[in-house]
């Protein structure tokens, strides 16, 4: 134990170093691209070396790391394995834009903080003690032996591929965000590089490589965002407390925002995208001659841009209008509801962290707390976290491994809240009044980046910005805070490798939870249960490097909105498995049947909701947005109606048909 820990400090004091010398050498002008690539290949060397020298052959240690990892470590393995892309990437963005309780239709930010650490609390108290005592390898496994029912672990096993392969993809499009920014490569040859790493130590060493990737990985993400939200708060209010810098930055925010939400250009800025609002509604009614109308208006200004040799930038800009290029009518009426979607997105934000209480409001409150409830169970029923119960030394320490790991996630949030509103005062009062042609340094800098964080637009035309012209990107916002709050480039790149260990840590356990799922449960427990360990833990490997390039391939298509994926995959793990694991582990009369009417239920709801919420699903089938969402709710909440259906389905079918099976003994209750 003594050495593992000498091993963890002389890790964190190696990050320190590093980032020091990093420092001097920004001092002496090296550029920061070098800094910042130096910092992308260091990481995922130290990954690799990680699974390289934890590398085994034993099943034991290859599904659940030797079930023999104590409290403190196997809690900095499950933060780490929690702290995903989307909660480290996108978390302050969202905020800064949503603010923390939204507004009369949407959830605020803080919904996300609320529900994410109160799974952990949740998991805590009613299944991680359990899960241990059931000595499973994989949650399918524990459920098929619970119940004594192969179809159990079939239905099992595919749910957790499902919601994991949703997550994963979010993961791998983060990856390839950060790997593109640190290093100024291509996003998909960053992303293929940052993959490198991430098959090498999944690859060889399985879950105990991955678990001791993580804990370093935990040290790497912590320590960036204290160090980073330290570092802006000495800078924005002169000491380095960082909740108490967040709550005077607080007082002028709002004080800001009450000023800017009387300006009158500001309102004649909204009046402006209300009419262009109501001009999209009449061109999606009549998308044809609002086509015709529209290619006329714009071959007169392409024409008379060329006659004037304007730039070729604003000629293309026009030939990109989706009415000159000829595509079909539906692309054509896509692509207006998508700037129809932005532009009441972009309304609906507060200028604050408080959203005005429109009309509405309770549909705003019924959002916000069905988003919390869904996440909060989906936390309590992701498999790759469950799988964190089997790995710890006892029952009393996988229940301390989640105080640990709510020890770390809670500073994490607490400090990503904290940027938030420090983003937002720079925004409000460098951004908002700057003259268009005069923009901030930063502002300049994140309109020209490969991947554009920033947007503005001039709709009531007077040169100036205002709120509503802007629009700022969720997904990887964190990123830019150094370029933003005018502090060392050494912190992009420490903000980048916290980041990018967030990303990986979470898809190392998303892809071991995949190919475990497909080879243990799918394959051996079903049609070679006496096929040889090393056999077990050889096609185990295979399949976690086909997934992986599988789950690239779908990540170069560049899913935007890396929150809403997340939140879906927590709704469909929700209505999947938290029915069945509540009941199968508390209820001694739960059955078989009801085990497969649980799962089946909850999964097919959620499923049916979210897709019948696409705009692609409702393109096909002709389908009303207004009429597809039940009483309001946004379609990455279908955990509300999944979870209760899986429980009620759950009861009848165990009534109708008992008989638990004949394994329930390896469970102690």
């Amino acid at each position: 134990m003594s050495m593992r820990w000498g091993l963890l400090l002389a890790g964190l004091l190696c990050v320190a170093g590093l980032s020091v010398s990093l420092w001097l050498a920004d001092v002496l002008g090296v550029s920061k691209l070098y800094i910042n690539g130096f910092f992308l290949v260091m990481s995922i060397v130290g990954y690799a070396f990680i699974g390289m020298f934890c590398r085994t052959t034993r099943p034991e240690e290859y599904f659940v790391a030797g079930r023999r990892i104590s409290a403190p470590f196997n809690g900095m393995a499950t933060a780490a394995d929690w702290m995903s892309a989307a909660s480290f990437i996108g978390l302050t963005g969202l905020l800064l834009n949503e603010g923390y309780i939204g507004d009369g239709l949407h959830a605020g930010g803080l919904a996300y903080v609320l529900g994410w650490t109160g799974g952990f609390c949740l998991l805590c108290f009613l299944f991680a003690r359990r899960l241990h005592q059931t000595r499973g390898i994989t949650i399918p496994d524990m459920l098929g032996d619970l119940f004594g029912s192969t179809a159990v672990r079939w239905i099992s096993a595919w749910g957790a591929i499902l919601c994991s392969s949703i997550y994963l993809v979010a993961q791998i499009y983060g990856i390839g965000l950060v790997t593109s920014m640190l290093s100024g490569l291509t996003f998909e040859l960053g992303m293929f590089l940052a993959l490198g790493g991430i098959l090498l130590c999944s690859f060889l060493g399985g879950m105990r490589a991955i678990t001791w990737t993580q804990v370093v990985q935990c040290v790497v993400i912590v320590a960036s965002m204290v160090a980073l939200a330290v570092a802006v708060s000495w800078r924005e209010q002169g000491h380095p407390i960082v909740p108490v810098a967040a709550m005077q930055t607080m007082l002028k925010v709002n004080e800001r925002a009450q000023a800017i939400a009387l300006d009158t250009d500001e309102h004649t800025t909204y009046l402006a995208m209300e009419q262009r609002l109501r001009h999209l509604d009449e061109k999606i009614a009549d998308p044809q001659t609002a086509r015709e109308v529209e290619r006329q208006i714009l071959a007169r200004q392409i024409a008379r841009l060329k006659a004037e040799n304007a730039p070729l930038g604003d000629i293309q800009r026009l030939e990109s209008n989706p009415a000159w290029r000829d595509i079909g009518e539906g692309r054509m009426v896509e692509a207006w509801r998508t700037e129809r979607d932005a532009i009441q997105q972009v309304m609906s934000r507060p200028v604050g962290f408080k959203g005005l209480q429109a009309p509405g409001a309770n549909r705003g409150l019924f959002n916000t707390l069905a988003l919390v409830f869904c996440l909060m169970v989906g936390s309590a029923a992701l498999p790759h976290i469950l799988v964190r119960s089997f790995t710890a030394a006892s029952p009393r320490q996988a229940e301390l491994s989640l105080a640990w790991a709510l020890l770390f996630i809670v500073a994490v949030y607490l400090c990503a809240s904290s940027l938030a509103v420090m983003l937002k005062h720079s925004v409000l009062t460098e951004l908002v009044g700057a003259q268009l042609n005069h923009l901030p340094d930063w502002a300049q800098q994140l309109k020209l980046r490969r991947l554009p964080l920033l947007y503005l637009s001039d709709w009531n035309r007077d040169g100036i910005v205002q709120f509503g012209d802007i629009r700022i990107a969720n997904d990887y916002l964190v990123l830019a805070v150094p370029d933003i709050m005018r502090i060392s480039p050494v912190f992009t790149g420490l903000i980048a490798a916290g980041a990018l260990a967030a990303a990986l840590s979470t898809a190392d356990g998303l892809l071991l939870t995949i190919a475990n799922a497909l080879s243990h449960d799918l394959y051996f427990q079903t049609w070679r249960p006496l096929a040889s360990p090393m056999r077990r833990v050889m096609l185990s490997k295979i399949l976690l490097m086909l997934v992986a390039l599988a789950a690239t391939w779908v990540a170069t298509n560049r899913p935007v909105d890396i929150l809403f994926w997340v939140a879906c995959a927590f709704s469909l793990a929700a209505a999947t498995f938290f029915p069945v694991l509540l009941l199968g582990l508390h209820w001694p009369r739960m059955s078989r049947a009801g085990a497969l009417a649980a799962m089946l239920s909850g999964m097919l709801v959620a499923i049916y909701y979210i897709l019948s919420n696409y705009h692609g699903v409702q393109k096909y089938f002709g389908l009303v947005p207004e009429q597809t969402l039940w009483w309001g709710l946004e379609p990455f909440s279908a955990g509300v109606f999944g979870v209760p259906v899986g429980l009620a389905c759950g009861v009848l079918g165990s009534w109708w048909w008992p008989g638990r099976g004949s394994t329930t003994h390896r469970l102690t209750l």
